[in-house]
Formats: structure tokens, sequence, C-alpha cells
């Protein structure tokens, strides 16, 4: 639970705020995005990345950055990412997770990653945490502060604890990438899964019924479900048919 002294006025108003986006922007591409600044504000930081961890490849992908310069995606997917000591280890914990929980300081310094990467955009102290849904990646949030700022400490993880599952089930899930879905098919998917009817949704699209049925078709079998509260339940786990 929060403690009073956890949050001032204002980062309880943001706290608010970050709940009520969680609820009104459930499942939007863009809700990593509008939460990221929001988090890291709340959490005192001073930088923030957030990534979709692409179980299948190894990969870190679509990147999200708050203060921190373009560059940095350039160099990480190109470069570091594939000497990254520490986030397939942070992701395997699904929780929030200090970096120094999983490699100390003094060894992470020993490393070229954070001498040629991590030290010279001011990445020094970090808190990790990876959301999986049902076996699946939805996102992460990687939490940074600078070397002149204290380490983060309970405070911060209480506040993640808190906010983990909400965000976890708000994220939405990359259908494209994860089941090679046309863009149609995720359209159709995602508009099926938030309760319509094929005939409302080719309302929607101004496409055929049977084109609706085709597409949905092929998607459910792309992504091995039987039906479509199947369906509905893996990419909204919150949905009651």
């Amino acid at each position: 639970m929060l403690l009073q002294q956890d949050l001032t006025a204002s980062e309880f108003t943001l706290f608010t705020e970050i709940l009520w986006k969680l609820g009104t922007e459930k499942g939007t591409p863009e809700l990593r995005q509008n939460i990221l600044a929001d988090i890291a504000t709340l959490l005192r930081a001073d930088f923030a990345s957030s990534y979709i961890w692409d179980a299948k490849n190894n990969l870190s992908k679509q990147a999200i950055l708050w203060k921190l310069d373009q560059k940095v995606i350039r160099e990480y997917d190109r470069i570091w990412q594939h000497a990254d000591p520490i986030t397939s280890t942070l992701r395997q914990r699904q929780k929030p997770t200090f970096v120094n929980e999983i490699i100390t300081l003094a060894d992470l310094k020993k490393t070229t990653y954070f001498n040629e990467f991590l030290q010279p955009y001011g990445l020094y102290h970090g808190l990790n945490v990876y959301f999986v849904r049902n076996g699946i990646d939805v996102g992460d949030f990687r939490i940074w502060r600078a070397s002149d700022a204290v380490m983060f400490n309970a405070r911060e993880k209480r506040i993640l604890n808190i906010l983990e599952p909400y965000i976890c089930n708000a994220l939405p899930i990359d259908l494209a990438t994860r089941y090679l879905l046309t863009p149609r098919e995720q359209e159709i998917v995602i508009l099926v899964s938030k309760g319509l009817s094929d005939k409302e949704v080719a309302n929607l699209l101004e496409i055929g019924f049977t084109t609706v049925r085709t597409h949905l078709k092929h998607a459910m079998q792309k992504i091995g479900c039987n039906n479509r509260t199947e369906m509905a339940l893996l990419i909204h786990p919150s949905y009651h048919p």
C-alpha cells in the first residue's frame, strides 16, 4: 500500500490521472506513449524509455523516450541491445526491479555497456518493470536517474507495484508483430474483441460482411483461438461476454 508520505498533493493528482488514462485509453496504441512521462515524473526520474520485448527474437522494439536524445534509439537498436547484460534478466522478473538487484553498480561499471552507452547518456541508477500478459510482452518501463541523484528506493517500488496490474491489463497486444496479422486483420480483431458484431464492423469499416468474416477467420487461425470469446479474453483480460 502507498503510505501518506509517498506522494505530495500534486503527485497524488498525477497518480489519479495515470489511473484515469489507463481506464479511458485502455488498449489504444498511444497509451504507452501517453503515460511514460507521467510515470517517470511520479517516480522522480531524470530519464525514461519504453520498449516492447520481442521474446521470439530476443530483441527490444518500438522504443519511446523521455528526456533522452533520439540517438539512444539508434545506438541501442543497432549496437547495444546485442551487448546488454541487464535487460533479459530484468524481464524474467516481471516485477519492478532495481538494476543493482541483478548486478552491482561496481560490476556494471566494469562493462563496456555502461562505459560506452549508459554513462555517456547519464543513465546511472535504474528501475525497470516488464509487463507480460498471458505470456505475451506488452511493454516495459526503463526508468533512470542521473549519477548525481539519489538511488531509487522502496517508495518507487511501492508505486510501480500498485500500478503494475493496471498497466499490464491496459497496454495493447502488438498483434501484427506477434501473429503476423495484416493491418486489416488487426483492425477487425480489435473491433470484434471490443464487442462489435461482424455486421457492425462491416458498417464501420465500409467493407462487406463476408470480407469481415474471412479476415476474422484468418486472424483467429493465426492467433490460435477457437472462438471470439477466447480472442477477446486474450486481448482484453477483463472482457466479460
